[in-house]
């Protein structure tokens, strides 16, 4: 098996080329963010988009490269309950808006129209036509978004085995409704979504529910629960469905073949998509009686790849944080020099926060454009010790911006002072945007020292516990007030992440797939 030792022994030295990525700077993570409703909101489930990498982030920074392309169809399916029976439809979904939420006003309004058609599928027992084109409300209040969908075109028709349902847009009606919570690191939302549609020959559905989802630049997931009713001639069918879509970035080690390379191996990031849909009938019709109550759908999906940098950590060897440290660095959210990184050094609250907001991916401003005469602009000064020239200067300030820096008393930011790990913890669990996971006021902890912890980040520490990111030591404490070192931190943003590829997932997908209510 291989060691982390192994492991660490298999990485590139190219410390010239990490420094020079000192002041690399990422696009907005909302470039890296799946949209509301990329698998439509009809029961059925697309294949979802991929995550962005790296490099075409950075080259969306590049004015040259900013033309914008069209959203590619998505392979889609869809379960067809019409004719008292389900029959799976197999085709494409195509998602697209004329406008969108910018971040210049508080209220607006676009368009959203979504196509569902056949694919190249040779089974044609199940086919669907549908166009629909909602009117988008929105309205912001401080960071969160409210929309508001209303139907301003429907077209729709269906085949189910021999017959055929063509919808009547005067008798039908759908309705969405959503808030989204746009925290420092991920995208929180939820919706509820109700239609009525009338077919000809007096076929109805009636569909209800609620849909639950979040992005954030590691993953994104989007699971929908409808409750479905369809009525026909003297028939009625009563249905759930539950349909889920995932994305997620994944990292793996692979060392290299040949012995005699420059380097023996290194972390690649995996995208994967996950796409199926489950279904329980509740009650069958009549002329069915003996029919499957449950089954699903699934959507293939190809990975794809990244290769990450590989700095020599080969000094690491043997360390308790090395791999934590060398997830790190491959993810660039540690950077320059990693002979000069010393792991067992006190963190200061500039290096914690510039890792931090690396790892996550916030936006980060580029330098001032120049004026004609050839000077930029001053920037900001936010915090009288965190100057323009300091390195850390454009990370703090988007950490300021996105609300997870502040300043202390006398509004200095003490970007050399050494780091607490109530204050690490605390900024970690405001980046995830999960304080409210613990109650306010929040209780007492069952750390043994818990009373050290300061009341200003008693509830993020609790958070923390609750979702599994830290734990007591072995004698039962926490040591909020202990300095906290570089191998402590990048231990912590390390399970940040990866709670962020796959913690976050389990609990939006399987926790509500796997249990219909």
């Amino acid at each position: 098996m291989t060691t982390t030792a192994q492991a660490l022994r298999r990485v590139l030295s190219i410390a010239a080329f990490l420094f020079a990525l000192a002041l690399f700077t990422f696009a907005p993570a909302g470039a890296a963010r799946a949209t509301v409703g990329d698998m439509g909101f009809f029961g059925g489930v697309s294949e979802g988009r991929k995550l962005p990498k790296t490099t075409e982030l950075l080259l969306a920074q590049n004015a040259r490269t900013r033309n914008r392309k069209a959203r590619a169809p998505l392979a889609y399916k869809e379960l067809i309950f019409l004719g008292g029976a389900p029959r799976e439809f197999t085709g494409v979904l195509d998602v697209t808006a004329n406008g969108g939420v910018t971040d210049t006003e508080d209220f607006g309004t676009y368009t959203e129209t979504y196509r569902v058609s056949p694919g190249a599928a040779s089974d044609r027992t199940a086919t669907v036509s549908r166009v629909i084109v909602f009117n988008v409300n929105w309205r912001r209040e401080n960071r969160q978004i409210i929309k508001d969908y209303a139907v301003r075109s429907w077209a729709e028709a269906i085949t189910d085995g021999g017959a055929s349902y063509v919808l009547d847009p005067a008798q039908s009606s759908f309705g969405i409704s959503v808030i989204e919570d746009h925290t420092p690191g991920v995208v929180y939302y939820r919706g509820d979504v109700s239609s009525h549609a009338v077919y000809s020959g007096g076929t109805t559905s009636d569909s209800s529910g609620s849909f639950y989802g979040y992005s954030c630049a590691f993953s994104n997931t989007e699971t929908h629960r409808l409750n479905v009713a369809v009525s026909g001639d003297g028939w009625q069918m009563l249905c759930q469905v539950r349909p889920s879509v995932s994305v997620s970035k994944t990292l793996q080690y692979a060392g290299n073949e040949p012995e005699a390379m420059s380097f023996a191996g290194n972390y690649k990031e995996v995208v994967q998509n996950s796409s199926g849909l489950r279904y329980d009938i509740l009650a069958n019709p009549w002329m069915y009686p003996d029919q499957k109550t449950s089954g699903e759908a699934s959507i293939a999906s190809q990975n794809t790849f990244e290769q990450l940098v590989a700095p020599d950590l080969s000094f690491l060897e043997g360390h308790p944080a090395a791999d934590d440290i060398a997830r790190l660095f491959a993810m660039e959210a540690l950077t320059g020099d990693p002979k000069r990184f010393e792991p067992s050094q006190a963190i200061t609250r500039g290096q914690y926060v510039t890792a931090l907001v690396r790892a996550i991916k916030l936006p980060v401003e580029a330098p001032a454009a120049k004026s004609p005469r050839g000077k930029a602009a001053p920037p900001a000064a936010v915090f009288p010790d965190v100057t323009p020239e300091r390195p850390e200067y454009p990370y703090i300030m988007a950490a300021y911006r996105a609300g997870l820096a502040n300043g202390r008393d006398n509004g200095r930011f003490y970007t050399d002072s050494p780091l607490e790990r109530q204050e690490a913890v605390a900024v970690m669990v405001r980046a995830l945007g999960l304080t409210a996971v613990a109650p306010d006021p929040a209780p007492a902890t069952p750390f043994t020292d818990g009373g050290l912890i300061g009341g200003w980040a008693r509830r993020e520490v609790e958070a923390a516990r609750s979702l599994g990111l830290i734990g007591p030591d072995a004698d039962g404490r926490f040591r909020p007030r202990e300095i906290f070192s570089k191998a402590d931190a990048a231990a912590l943003i390390n399970r940040m992440a990866e709670y962020m590829r796959s913690g976050l997932a389990t609990d939006y997908a399987e926790h509500i797939v796997d249990y219909p209510g």
